[in-house]
């Protein structure tokens, strides 16, 4: 099983797309909390605790106006990591049984999350592969989806990229094109499933 991070901009979710296209199961926690905020439940924890305006117009948990509210607020962030961590590890989970009772169960599979160290959650996995991109690169990334700015804000709460990858079993670059990154990945691939 493998735990995949790195740093706002590197292309985390490029990396999953690379994994998936060879036909390993992947989960992003990113899209486990999207799911959850579709759930009544969680809407209606959301709204009590911080107001109607973390919805739109149409009912639905706003997720810009639910990050404003909550980073630069310690409090307001701590508890919302704490109602969402749980269940997304419960998603996580049940994923995990899911792939390990297929019919045909895969040689390993792949969970992507930002906060995979700083959640203290690398232990549920056999490796830790870091992904890289040049700062130059990263900035790039985040200014053509428009992040730059709110990064910092986030990046001040995430271990630093030094931290990170001394602490992972791999490391794996994406500052090229899509081509490098998927035979990179191959090359993962491979040195993994001869371990």
């Amino acid at each position: 099983m493998i735990g995949l991070t790195g740093a706002i901009g590197v292309g985390k979710s490029s990396v999953l797309a690379a994994f998936a296209l060879r036909g390993y199961p992947v989960l992003s926690a990113d899209a486990v909390v999207h799911d959850l905020y579709l759930r009544a439940s969680v809407r209606d924890q959301l709204v009590a605790h911080f107001g109607g305006d973390v919805l739109g117009p149409d009912g639905e948990v706003d997720r810009p106006a639910l990050a404003r509210r909550c980073f630069g607020d310690g409090e307001a962030l701590a508890w919302l990591e704490g109602l969402l961590h749980p269940l997304v590890f419960d998603q996580f989970g049940a994923w995990v049984e899911a792939c390990a009772n297929a019919q045909n169960p895969p040689a390993f599979v792949v969970y992507e999350s930002p906060l995979l160290f700083e959640a203290g959650q690398t232990d549920r996995f056999d490796r830790v592969l870091v992904v890289t991109a040049p700062e130059a690169t990263r900035r790039s990334r985040l200014e053509a989806r428009g992040q730059l700015e709110r990064a910092a804000e986030r990046e001040a709460r995430l271990w630093s990229t030094e931290r990170r990858e001394a602490a992972a079993h791999d490391l794996l670059d994406n500052s090229g094109t899509h081509e490098q990154l998927q035979e990179a990945v191959d090359g993962y691939i491979a040195r993994y499933a001869e371990a």
